[in-house]
This record gives structure tokens, C-alpha cells and sequence, in this order.
């Protein structure tokens, strides 16, 4: 399973969803905006890894903001 970063989950918890698919899509919607490098490669890993998950492996995440 992908294990995701503290910075990955924080990025996730923006999306209030609990659906892997519509999480991908609301991403790829935003990409284009984000004037950060930084952010902009958090947002790639992010994709990456739920691409290469199933969506019962996304089910087990927990997407709670960690400071």
C-alpha cells in the first residue's frame, strides 16, 4: 500500500471527499492554479500514488488534517 507523507495528507483533507476518483478529478482541476513549485510537485506525488492505489487501499486512509 502507498504509505502517503504528513504534507500529502494535509493536501488530501483540502478536498473533502472520501472518494478516490472524484479526489483525482478535483486535483487535476486545480493543478493549473497553483503557482507554487512546491505545491505543484506535492500535488503530483499525491496523484501519482492514488493512481497506483485501488480504491479499497484509499478506504483505509486516514484523512485527518496532522499538524
Amino acid at each position: 500500500m502507498n504509505k502517503f507523507t504528513v504534507e500529502e495528507i494535509n493536501f488530501m483533507c483540502v478536498f473533502e471527499t472520501q472518494n478516490r476518483m472524484k479526489m483525482m478529478e478535483e486535483i487535476r482541476r486545480i493543478m493549473p492554479y497553483i503557482k507554487d513549485s512546491d505545491m505543484e510537485k506535492l500535488g503530483e506525488q499525491v496523484l501519482g500514488k492514488l493512481q497506483s492505489m485501488t480504491d479499497e487501499e484509499f478506504a483505509e486512509v486516514d484523512l485527518e488534517v496532522v499538524e
